[in-house]
């Protein structure tokens, strides 16, 4: 990222001010035009090159540093906690947009989609464990089953251990 030059227009404007700048330039809510019209507002007057430059040199490169460090934190969280968050995030999104009078009903569909999807996903994954879990038991009667030298109230004794019926 190119240092701002203490000759630039936009050296003019806060940290506060410069700050809501980027984050208006990110929003995709605004272009070249009205970024314009709001600098106008804050007695700046620069051209659309001078922003668009701007936005190439200072907003961009501090987004991607954002968004590194980010992708770092969340490679450092275990996979099923990274899913459950996102599962959440995903929930609380639904809320928001169904809340909002001008939401969009086809994103706020989308996202009701994916939560959905999210919680089919975790159905399922709490399905195949406990399957797992119960294959593991019967083959671990059969087992006992199989044993030599147990006696079947033994046996019986040692299947009702392994599924819990004591």
């Amino acid at each position: 990222m190119k240092k701002l030059r203490k000759d630039s227009k936009f050296s003019s404007l806060t940290d506060a001010q410069r700050d809501s700048l980027a984050e208006l330039m990110l929003s995709g809510k605004a272009g070249l035009e009205e970024v314009k019209e709001w600098l106008g507002k804050k007695g700046v007057k620069v051209s659309l090159q001078s922003i668009s430059e701007y936005y190439r040199n200072h907003v961009l490169p501090s987004k991607w540093r954002r968004m590194n460090r980010v992708a770092t934190a969340l490679n450092k969280v275990p996979d099923a906690a990274a899913t459950d968050a996102a599962h959440r995030a995903v929930a609380q999104k639904v809320f928001e947009l169904s809340t909002d009078p001008k939401a969009d009903p086809k994103l706020l569909s989308e996202f009701y989609k994916l939560m959905l999807a999210g919680q089919k996903q975790a159905v399922d994954e709490r399905k195949l464990a406990l399957l797992e879990a119960k294959a593991k038991a019967a083959d671990a009667a059969q087992e006992a089953l199989r044993q030599d030298g147990l006696t079947p109230e033994e046996r019986e004794q040692k299947i009702r251990e392994i599924f819990g019926l004591v």
